[in-house]
């Protein structure tokens, strides 16, 4: 019996072994796939480490914290690089990054120190451009009209024998830099025509714009709409001689309700006022005139005030109206997508 088995223990036993060795050969396979993917994700990290070491950090974590909407920390980020790498090439850059922040947390001075330092100190030439049109964006938020204007008319003069070589076959950045710089300062002086209500000089602000800029044709429309357009007006004085009758100045405002109300607290005061002279109660007659007579010149000088608002929002509406095509005409990045840390950022696209 023991013999006659031997054959089959023997084969199971070859059998096993093969089993094991298979087990093994696959175990074996198994921990080198997965000790060389480890390995390569750590070669991956370590790569990772060195390269978002040191400054580059600043930038992306500035860039980062900017979008998520936490602008201290991208100034604090900002600021890092710039002390960590005062002579990289992009510090001019990271600098108007800064100018913007300072503006978005409405440090508008601050904003506009550094631009304007920026713009006389500056190495890179196109850099410096740009820093001084932002200096106008800054300084017509801040109603600093003269300034803006300033800065903006500057832009355009620098900028004009560059645009005059539009179409040259050429692949000089200055060229195109300088096509949308003319083009932004001169919306910009166009919303500065329109804070000042001066619609028709808005108009050929626009008509000014660079023939071969993308934006020449809709603001020649938006000019030909703004241009002689008539704005209803009311005239205060005539406002308050109407009111000399009570309630006829507030007709003359459209203001009907008010007129009525006028007309008729006015006539009681009047009839009581005649009543107790009638009556000879004179003292009672000449404190009822004395209440008249607040009343009467509030009825006055309330239709001369209503004409006044009437103006004044009869131009916000054309001040609005005009603002809002100026902005779709032209709507400049945030200034750290003009210039990522890191090319994974999203920039926003811009007709140039």
């Amino acid at each position: 019996m023991a013999r006659g088995s031997s054959p089959l223990c023997a084969d199971l036993m070859g059998r096993s072994m093969k089993v094991v060795v298979m087990r093994r050969l696959v175990v074996w396979m198994v921990a080198c796939v997965v000790l060389g993917w480890s390995g390569a994700l750590s070669a991956q990290e370590s790569l990772e480490r060195r390269v978002f070491q040191g400054p580059e950090t600043g930038l992306l974590r500035g860039d980062a914290y900017y979008y998520e909407g936490d602008y201290y920390r991208a100034l604090t980020a900002y600021k890092d690089f710039l002390r960590e790498a005062p002579d990289d090439l992009r510090s001019e850059r990271v600098r108007l990054k800064v100018a913007w922040v300072y503006f978005n947390v409405g440090e508008h001075g601050e904003a506009a120190r550094e631009l304007d330092r920026l713009a006389k100190e500056g190495r890179d030439i196109i850099v410096t451009w740009w820093a001084r049109y932002y200096y106008g964006q800054v300084a017509l938020a801040s109603d600093r009209r003269p300034l803006a204007e300033a800065a903006f008319e500057e832009v355009i003069v620098t900028c004009a024998p560059y645009v005059a070589r539009v179409g040259e076959p050429t692949d000089d950045p200055e060229i195109r830099e300088c096509l949308e710089l003319s083009s932004a300062a001169t919306v910009g002086l166009a919303r500065l025509e329109a804070v000042r209500h001066d619609f028709d000089a808005a108009g050929e602000r626009l008509r000014a714009m660079p023939e071969r800029s993308p934006l020449a044709q809709e603001a020649t429309e938006i000019a030909g709409l703004v241009e002689g357009l008539k704005i209803p007006r009311k005239s205060p004085a005539l406002a308050g001689v109407l009111s000399i009758v009570p309630g006829l100045g507030h007709v003359y405002l459209g203001q009907y309700g008010s007129a009525f109300v006028a007309f008729l607290w006015n006539g009681a005061f009047i009839y009581a006022i005649v009543d107790s002279v009638l009556a000879g109660r004179y003292g009672q007659a000449v404190l009822i005139g004395l209440v008249e007579s607040i009343w009467y010149g509030g009825t006055i000088f309330g239709a001369v005030g209503g004409a006044h608002r009437f103006n004044r929002d009869a131009m916000r509406v054309v001040e609005d109206g005009l603002r809002r095509d100026l902005l779709q005409l032209y709507r400049d990045e945030p200034w750290p997508a003009r210039y990522p840390a890191h090319p994974a950022y999203l920039e926003l696209s811009i007709p140039f």
